[in-house]
């Protein structure tokens, strides 16, 4: 007969093993940014900006836990989940120029740049063509944010980098973006009317932040309290208040 009972190879001590593994792998080969990247300059931290800007290394022993590691590549796998449903939908959307490159912009020398996620070139009629598409996967409280109070006023640093994309390639027609709920696969829509305003503010913040790097000046922290919750896990946190 078959044995149906439990096996010791159910019990924690068992799989803690294989659990072990599984977040000891290495971190994938990652190439550091050498300019300051559309998506990170809502960042509350300017001098965090600067360092990454600078090229300068992570503290010893500083690594992302295996955990955000995951979420960073639930992020790319789920986008391209949500581009799937767009165009199951009727929209044509495209990631690549006429020339084949990623649709992007880069400014002053190559020191301010950034890559859209996808670009609708069209579908349904009562939208205004090409608009540009950014999603974002978000836990369940993050989601349920955006979702009550809308982008701007939620993540303010996600619709600095709308705005950006907007200005730089001049798709000044509402951008379309998107927040999925990694937890309930939930999805948040939201038509962003360009904010040139914003757009300025956001490209005069990174042309401050290369200016003062060029001449050797750092730029002001996001806190004076060095356990402010921002600090705990930055790369360059020792460097910083050493």
């Amino acid at each position: 007969m078959i044995d149906l009972n439990p096996t010791t190879m159910t019990r924690t001590a068992d799989v803690a093993a294989i659990h072990a593994l599984i977040d000891g792998l290495p971190p994938p080969a990652e190439k550091r940014r050498t300019y300051v990247g559309a998506s990170s300059i809502g960042s509350p931290c300017e001098r965090k900006i600067q360092y990454e800007f600078m090229g300068e290394p992570h503290d010893e022993g500083w690594r992302f836990s295996a955990k955000t590691l995951r979420i960073f590549q639930r992020g790319h796998m789920m986008e391209s989940m949500a581009a799937v449903w767009l165009a199951d939908a009727g929209f044509r959307l495209t990631q690549t120029g006429k020339d084949g490159a990623p649709i992007g912009f880069s400014v002053a020398g190559g020191a301010f740049r950034g890559h859209v996620d996808r670009v609708i070139k069209g579908g349904p009629d009562g939208y205004q063509y090409p608009m540009l598409w950014e999603h974002k996967a978000l836990g369940a409280k993050s989601w349920a944010t955006i979702s009550k109070h809308g982008l701007a006023k939620a993540k303010p640093e996600y619709a600095d980098q709308v705005a950006l994309y907007q200005a730089y390639l001049d798709l000044t027609s509402p951008a379309l973006f998107q927040a999925t709920n990694a937890d309930t696969m939930e999805i948040y829509l939201e038509l962003v009317p360009f904010d040139r305003e914003r757009a300025q503010a956001a490209s005069d913040r990174a042309a401050g932040i290369i200016a003062d790097t060029r001449a050797g000046s750092l730029r002001a922290r996001c806190t004076d309290d060095e356990t402010y919750w921002l600090c705990k896990d930055c790369p360059f946190r020792k460097r910083c208040w050493g």
